[in-house]
């Protein structure tokens, strides 16, 4: 019964050890992000500090559903465009058949009808489109890594100001997490 309990000890300890490993790591890459002047390098004391930060991972098989999300939203837009304009010119076509016998309206009514046929064209090319970007990971595993997210609220002191500041965001990762992709400001 000890032996299994310094087990769970060890692993406990292991456990918690890495994770503050993990933190720290990121925490460095932060402040080096954030502390560092693109253009100049300057560098610029912030006084940092962590208040709550949470690191996950980002799978293949979330990002897919994040550009199989954004696919659906772009169909229904472009879905709905063309179907208005489907409705607009026929809705036209109907009112100018009406008055068929009148020589105007019978050029008008084939300029129309022809805009009419371009419409549903469109309408039938966009309800087959489908996007290059849905296959970017075609054939990969779905349990692939491929970054980290770390959200995070953080209070730093800038030297141009009397009184810290408190900041909430999320930073995308590589998934060594040594360079950071992408830094979201929190809302």
């Amino acid at each position: 019964m000890k032996r299994i309990s310094f087990y769970l000890f060890v692993l406990l300890v292991f456990t918690t050890s890495g994770c503050s490993s993990q933190n720290s790591s990121c925490q460095k890459t932060i402040i080096d992000y954030l502390e560092t002047n693109d253009q100049t390098g300057i560098r610029t004391d912030l006084q940092i500090k962590f208040l709550e930060m949470a690191v996950s991972d980002i799978l293949v098989s979330d990002s897919i559903a994040i550009l199989e999300k954004q696919y659906q939203e772009e169909y229904e837009k472009k879905l709905e465009s063309a179907q208005k304009s489907v409705d607009h010119w026929q809705q036209s076509v109907d009112k100018h058949e009406k008055k068929k016998s009148d020589l105007v309206y019978k050029m008008l009514l084939a300029e129309l009808t022809e805009k009419l046929d371009n419409a549903k064209s469109t309408l039938e090319e966009v309800k087959s489109w489908r996007p290059d970007y849905l296959d970017r990971y075609a054939g990969r595993d779905k349990n692939e890594l491929i970054s980290k997210s770390v959200k995070c609220k953080l209070s730093f002191q800038n030297p141009k100001l009397t009184t810290r500041q408190e900041l909430d965001a999320t930073f995308i990762f590589s998934p060594d997490e040594k360079n950071i992709y992408e830094f979201i400001r929190g809302e």
